[in-house]
Order: structure tokens, then sequence, then C-alpha cells
């Protein structure tokens, strides 16, 4: 860019490609060693088939998980955050923190999740389930941002600078988590940026403006972000890539955007507490690291352990 006076001064982020060529041959050697081990490059989904669409983990940056009510996206979620082999932190907007460790422990001991609400067990009962449930996840940490002004992106960093520290201080087996990175999941994106402490603003200008915050604490603290998100009503039942709700900067922003649903038509009406496996599919509507899958991957869920899997 030329100056007043003539002469060139650098453009913020211009770059020419040989000055890449370092960074790029880098990339390689560590992909190259990640093979060589079979350890992935960052945090897992733990679905394979999801992980092997998606270039093999969860890319840097924003991935954005589509559903409608009752089709189990938190519980997607928070089974991707305990089963992504890295440090995980998951920001609650939605549902009471101990409504998640419920779920976290009804999945990881196959307890039904009506048991641990109803009385059916007692409190030492549950203790002994959720001590076994925790030794599973020992870097998932969550986040309560149901009451009183969300946490902000600068909160975000922290706290996850600070479940990244307590796995480096887990000895070994926490240093192999940390290197696959780390991985925020937030639940949801439109809940936790309507409770930022934001006077005068638009929802849809603090949809952007959060989304935009999100993008930028993915490159900074070089982490994917899982946001769940609702659809809009046009979309409530058929899904796709626009069908966000609110602005379609979720999925301009996206690395990835998923779509879940319900394959017995009920979406909405499947509950968390449903008795018997329910068929669902997971589609990629948009994949910077590999093709789409619109069609999607068949999945079953049983909400009554709060546990997806695949089916054939």
């Amino acid at each position: 860019m030329a100056s007043p006076t003539g002469t060139v001064t650098p453009t913020p982020g211009l770059l020419t490609l040989d000055a890449l060529l370092h960074a790029t041959a880098a990339e390689a050697d560590r992909a190259a060693m990640r093979a060589g081990t079979g350890r992935p490059g960052g945090p897992i989904t733990g679905i394979p088939a999801l992980d092997s669409a998606l270039g093999g983990y969860l890319a840097c940056g924003l991935h954005v998980l589509h559903g409608a009510p009752g089709t189990g996206k938190t519980a997607l979620a928070l089974q991707i955050a305990a089963s992504c082999q890295a440090p995980a932190l998951v920001v609650t907007a939605e549902m009471a923190p101990v409504e998640l460790a419920r779920r976290i422990i009804a999945r990881t001991t196959d307890t039904p999740l009506g048991d641990l609400r109803s009385g059916a067990l007692d409190g030492p009962a549950v203790l002994a389930l959720g001590r076994r449930a925790a030794g599973t996840v020992p870097w998932l940490a969550i986040l309560d941002a149901t009451q009183g002004p969300a946490p902000t992106v600068e909160d975000l960093a922290v706290a996850l600078d600070a479940v990244r520290d307590r796995a480096r201080r887990g000895g070994e087996h926490g240093r192999l988590a940390l290197d696959t990175g780390a991985l925020l999941v937030i639940d949801s994106g439109h809940a936790w940026a309507t409770g930022l402490d934001a006077p005068g603003v638009t929802e849809y200008d603090r949809l952007n403006a959060a989304i935009n915050g999100l993008h930028g604490l993915a490159r900074a603290e070089n982490v994917p972000i899982l946001v769940t998100a609702e659809r809009n009503r046009a979309s409530m039942q058929s899904g796709g890539q626009n069908a966000a709700a609110g602005t379609r900067a979720w999925e301009y922003r996206a690395e990835t955007v998923l779509d879940l649903r319900d394959d017995d038509g009920k979406d909405g009406q499947v509950g968390p507490d449903a008795s018997t496996a329910r068929r669902v599919t997971i589609g990629i509507h948009k994949n910077r690291h590999g093709p789409p899958m619109p069609w999607g991957h068949p999945l079953a869920w049983n909400g009554r352990v709060q546990s997806f899997r695949s089916r054939t």
C-alpha cells in the first residue's frame, strides 16, 4: 500500500506464498508424526465416521450443531466433550450444571437418567456413580452461564486456560491429553449471546458480535469451539445449512455446520428419558476439511442413558 509520500508500507496480514512455505512444511511434519503415533491432530467427536468426514478431528475454529428442540443437541455436545481425548470446557447457558452432571453420570455409568432424579438412588449411591464418571472425564469442566451476565470472550479465555493448566498439573496422562489441544463447547450459542451485558444492542447485532468474538477466540487460543444453535422457524423440521436462528453469520464463520435430525419424525418429542433408542441422523452441511455429508450418518440416541452411537 502506497503512503501519501510515495513509500510502500506493509499491509497487515499480507503474506506471500513463499512466506507460508515453512509453516506449511511444519504442519506436514506434525501430521506425519501424528500418523505415526495414531493420535489425532485435535479433539475428536468420538464417532469414527463423523471424525473421518471432518478430516480426523475438530479443526481450530467454529463448529455449529443445529437441531430442533428435543433432538439431543445438548446430549451430543456433552458426549463429544467427554470423548474428545483433550481438556474440555462446557459453557452451559441454558441447563443447570447439576443437570449436566446427571447426564454425564448417566452416559458414563449406564445409569438411567430418571433414577438420578427421582430418588430411586440415594445421595451416597449417586456420589459413588459420580466419582466413577469423573474418573472417565478428568479434564472436563463446566462453566455456569445460567445466572447473571454471561461470561465474556475474555472470561472464556481465562477459564479455558485454567482447564488446560489443570491438565498440565495432572501428570503424564494430562500432558498426553494436551497433545490434542482443547475443546470449548457452548450450549447454546444463542442463550450465551443473549446473556452478554450489552445494553441498547439489538439481538441481531449482539449475535453477530458474539460470533465474531468466538471466531477470534478460536484463533487466539488455537481451539475448536462447538456451539449448539437453535433452528430458525422456517427450518425447524427441514434443517439445512442456513438453519440457525438469528443470523447467517453462524454458518458463514463456521468450519463445519452439523445438523441433527430425528428420523422417526418426532422432533421435539424425543425427550431425555425416552425408554428406547431413537433413530437420528447427523449431517454435515458445510465442511472446510472434507466433503459435505448432507445425507448424514445414522445414529441411535438412547435418551434414557444419554448416549449416541452409530447405527447401520
